[in-house]
């Protein structure tokens, strides 16, 4: 009775929580006046073929002019509608050819009250990222309940906390570095306390993920040093205004975190459940089943910790790979920094699982027969 209970509270809340959602998306849909900037709505577009042009590696591609009407949404020259013309590459690597349906900001050239000009700065993209958003929290509370919402709080508490390193670093109060490693260190314990509470098992696994980031920082940190970064093109921060290799060093701290501490809470769940199923397994059979669990995982966390840092080249790697660029110069000049962090992370990975197996042990104070 108590089961249904609860689940009845639940399926209220929820319901609530769903309405208001639609609620949201419905007025985000609609929140153009709350826009200074004035904003369009594109409802028909013709393509015109101008003239083919010689890019990199002797490519041709094609120019196309796309001559756009489009209807003001908000401002004082609401419902207004204006033509915009628009010139873009079939490739769309530096331009882009814009469709019926899509949302612009814009700025207006105005003379004499009339609208002279149109100018097409982005697009108006708030609304695709509150559906993801409600999509993520409402799938995320629907399967984890209590633990969901933990795990929702949770990253807002450590997106806070980035952000206010961040500002100290920008106004030179500490090394981007040093600041971040601190924040792994108050990332891991607050995601992990406020997901699985404070009890052994969290206790172990924070434990090991602090021991397992500041393991992979220092050999990163020795490795660089020694090799002087051969092998590594900072090309894609080339824009960057501070030196790179602070940046670097807590990219690689923060970005494996996340998988550190998957493998942490993992491994030291399995071994407390072991436990608890049986109070009298040895030391020798938990090691065993540790390591037995840890292969399991450890090519999956692997893996999805390659494809994260990959995925963010796969713009570059698609208009390189369109313009005849080898994958050997890719790999060299391109994606050596992705290639970098994932092989790190892997490191980091690898080791926190022996790492999280012994603390776990320790803290249990499991003794041999």
């Amino acid at each position: 009775m108590k089961i249904l209970k609860n689940n009845k509270k639940f399926i209220i809340i929820y319901s609530i929580l769903l309405i208001i959602s639609i609620g949201l998306v419905i007025f985000t849909f609609h929140n153009y006046s709350l826009y200074k900037r004035p904003i369009v709505k594109v409802i028909e577009t013709k393509d015109e073929f101008i003239d083919t042009e010689i890019v990199t590696f002797g490519y041709t591609e094609e120019i196309y002019l796309e001559t756009i009407k489009a209807k003001i949404m908000n401002g004082e020259h609401k419902d207004e509608i204006v033509t915009i013309e628009n010139e873009y590459h079939k490739g769309e690597a530096f331009d882009q050819r814009f469709r019926k349906g899509d949302e612009l900001f814009i700025s207006l050239n105005i003379s004499e009250g009339k609208i002279k000009n149109v100018h097409i700065e982005e697009y108006k993209r708030d609304k695709y990222i509150v559906l993801l958003i409600v999509f993520f929290y409402l799938i995320l509370i629907l399967v984890g309940k209590l633990k969901g919402l933990l795990s929702i709080v949770s990253v807002i508490v450590n997106i806070v906390i980035f952000n206010l390193l961040v500002y100290m670093h920008a106004i030179k109060m500490a090394n981007l570095a040093i600041l971040s490693f601190i924040g792994a260190i108050i990332f891991s314990t607050i995601c992990l306390t406020l997901v699985s509470g404070f009890n052994k098992k969290t206790l172990s696994a924070v434990l090991s993920s602090i021991i397992g980031v500041s393991l992979v920082t220092l050999i990163s940190f020795i490795v660089i040093k020694i090799t002087k970064y051969n092998g590594i093109r900072f090309e894609q921060m080339e824009l960057l205004t501070r030196p790179f290799e602070g940046v670097f060093i807590s990219e690689i701290i923060l970005g494996g975190l996340g998988a550190i501490m998957d493998i942490s809470i993992s491994m030291s769940s399995s071994l407390n459940e072991l436990i608890e199923k049986n109070n009298k397994i040895t030391r020798k059979a938990l090691v065993k089943s540790g390591f037995n669990i840890g292969k399991d995982i450890m090519s999956t966390m692997i893996n999805v910790l390659f494809f994260t840092y990959i995925c963010t080249s796969i713009v570059n790697l698609t208009i390189f790979f369109r313009n005849g660029v080898s994958l050997s110069s890719l790999l060299d000049e391109y994606i050596s920094l992705e290639m970098t962090r994932a092989l790190t992370g892997a490191i980091g990975i690898t080791i926190t699982i022996p790492i999280a197996i012994y603390i776990t042990l320790f803290i249990y104070k499991r003794r041999a027969k």
